[in-house]
This record gives structure tokens, C-alpha cells and sequence, in this order.
């Protein structure tokens, strides 16, 4: 019979205690390390989540579409809601066009051929244009051009705009001063200065006028349009106090209040001009910001060939009108 080692036999109570301490930390510490791997994979999935996510977020608020992107000053989720909603039931282009030039055809007969209408929907994004290769002399909506131009530049700066440019900017845009605006497009870089800005503001068909002849601007509806969309639009080039700026001064328009562009889109902004370079005759443009049928409407107008101030005037507020009568958005 085999005799048991020495050290065989009863534990006596300090070892029995000590052998359980030992047994303890060692299972604390293997259910330690259990817990803290599966927290690590939890967090390193939680950061690929939120990673994903972000780069979501900026590639949706990179780019701006000419209508698409527009979201009201108010925007929030109304809005949102609004362009979702919108790109469910969003009809094709051209039948926004047919319809929006059936209404000015209407409302305008033969005039309707001096016009080049754009609108578009701030909630839903749908656009429509009337006459859109045309391109117009802008005259004196210029001067909203030079305006947005001097915002972006100071912004870029980030230098606030002074006391004396921005008393000068209230003149040019609620009187029209054309001495005033000459010294802001000067200012800005003259034509140099708006192509570059107009860059970035996303105007692509607008031609500066050479020299000082700044009222010999050259643009489009939807040119236009996308200045309206810059300054109503969050997703803009433009921080939000330049934009509440500028359409503040727009608002005021001695022009549009005198001539009835104001009384026409309701709630507007807009900047009208007068006399038609080397021609008697007038041209008359105008952009606003309307509301209608719980929407609101960017539009733009751009005419030429009245013989008359009259005549433009009351073209423009028939066409504004023939928007407004248009059965639900465009």
C-alpha cells in the first residue's frame, strides 16, 4: 500500500480561506475581462453607427439643387416634411412649364410673349419656368446681385459689413439710388467681383456688365431664382443674418410699393427697374416672395419691349396674379 505525501490530510482554516480569496479575484477577474470585451465590440459598432451616420448628413447637406435644396427662413420639420412629401408626388417638369405657361397665356394673351416667368416652391422643391433661354438685361434687380455679393465677401472676411456700407445698401435697395450702387459695385470688384461671388451663390448664366456699366447685367429666370433661393433658402451660401438682411431691404421697395409688385405677391420682395438700354422702351423685373394656397412661391419676372412703365408694371402684376389664381403649387 502506497503511503500519501507528506502534505496530504486536512487543510486547516487559514489555508481553506486563503485557497477561496485566490479562487475569488481569479473569477472576478476572468468575468472582468468578459465584460469589458463585449463592451469594446458594443462601442466600436456604437462609433461605425454614428460614423456612417455623420457622412450621411454631409454628403445630404453638400449639395444644393436650383430648387430642390430650398428650405423656408421657418423651415424645421414642417419643411422637411413638406419636400418629402413633395418628392412622392412631384410631377414631371414639363408639366409644370405647360402649366405655368397656360396661366400666363391666359392672363396675358400676346404680352405673355415679353416675359420670361420662374417659380418655385420652397416645400416641395418643384420649379417651373416660362421662356427660360431667354436671357434679359437685369437692370436694376442688379442690385440684388451686388448686395449678395458684398454679404459673401464680407462673410468670407469674416468682417461684419460697416456702418456706411450698410447705410449705403439700404439706399440702393429700398430707393433704388443708382449713384449708390454704382460705389457698392465698385465695392465689390465690379465684374470681376459679382462673377466670382456669383460663383458661389451657384449663378451660372449671369454676365456682369463691363466697366462701370453695372445696370447692363445680363442673367436669367433661373439665374434669378437661385438668388431668391439663396436668400430664402437655409442651404445657402449666404449665413441666415445676411439673408434676413437683405430681404429685409427688399421688402422695402419703394418701387414695388409705388408700382403695386408688393400689393400683387401679398407678402414680396422686390426690386424693379426702368429704362431699356439703347431703346424707348422699358424693361420691367421684378422678384418676389409670395404666398399662396399655405405655400410660399419664389418668383421671378423678367420683360422687355413696353412702351410704357405702365404697361411693364401691369404685365408683371398679371402675371404675378396668374401664379397666385394657379390651382394648388406649381
Amino acid at each position: 500500500m502506497s503511503r500519501a505525501p507528506t502534505h496530504a490530510g486536512s487543510l486547516r482554516l487559514t489555508e481553506r480561506f486563503a485557497f477561496v480569496m485566490v479562487f475569488t479575484v481569479m473569477a472576478v477577474f476572468v468575468v472582468g475581462l468578459t465584460v469589458l470585451a463585449e463592451k469594446s465590440g458594443a462601442r466600436a459598432e456604437l462609433e461605425g453607427s454614428v460614423s456612417d451616420g455623420s457622412r450621411t448628413v454631409a454628403a445630404g447637406e453638400g449639395g444644393v439643387t436650383p430648387a430642390g435644396g430650398v428650405t423656408p427662413a421657418s423651415g424645421g420639420k414642417h419643411a422637411a416634411a413638406g419636400a418629402t412629401a413633395g418628392s412622392r408626388t412631384a410631377r414631371p417638369p414639363e408639366v409644370l412649364n405647360a402649366k405655368l405657361t397656360a396661366a400666363l397665356r391666359t392672363a396675358l394673351g400676346d404680352r405673355a410673349a415679353r416675359l420670361s416667368v420662374g417659380v418655385a416652391d420652397t416645400a416641395t422643391g418643384a420649379e417651373a419656368l416660362y421662356q427660360p433661354g431667354q436671357r434679359y438685361y437685369a437692370g436694376g434687380i442688379t442690385r440684388a446681385d451686388i448686395l449678395a455679393a458684398l454679404l459673401y465677401q464680407h462673410q468670407q472676411a469674416r468682417m461684419p459689413i460697416g456702418s456706411k456700407d450698410a447705410a449705403m445698401a439700404a439706399k440702393m435697395i429700398e430707393n433704388g439710388n443708382r449713384a449708390v450702387a454704382a460705389k457698392l459695385w465698385q465695392a465689390i470688384g465690379r465684374g470681376a467681383g459679382l462673377r466670382a461671388a456669383n460663383r458661389a451663390l451657384g449663378l451660372r448664366h449671369t454676365v456682369p456688365g463691363v466697366a462701370d456699366k453695372w445696370a447692363l447685367t445680363r442673367t436669367t429666370v433661373a439665374d434669378q431664382l437661385r438668388l431668391l433661393t439663396d436668400l430664402a433658402g437655409v442651404h445657402s451660401p449666404l449665413r441666415s443674418p445676411g439673408r434676413a438682411y437683405e430681404l429685409g431691404l427688399m421688402g422695402r421697395s419703394a418701387a414695388a410699393r409705388r408700382w403695386g409688385v408688393a400689393a400683387a405677391a401679398s407678402t414680396s420682395y422686390a426690386v424693379t427697374d426702368r429704362r431699356q438700354p439703347h431703346s424707348r422702351r422699358f424693361l420691367i423685373n421684378s422678384v418676389a416672395v409670395i404666398h399662396h394656397a399655405g405655400h410660399v412661391l419664389l418668383v421671378v419676372v423678367l420683360s422687355r419691349n413696353w412702351r410704357t412703365q405702365g404697361a411693364g408694371f401691369a404685365a408683371v402684376r398679371a402675371a404675378v396674379a396668374a401664379i397666385r389664381a394657379m390651382p394648388g403649387s406649381p
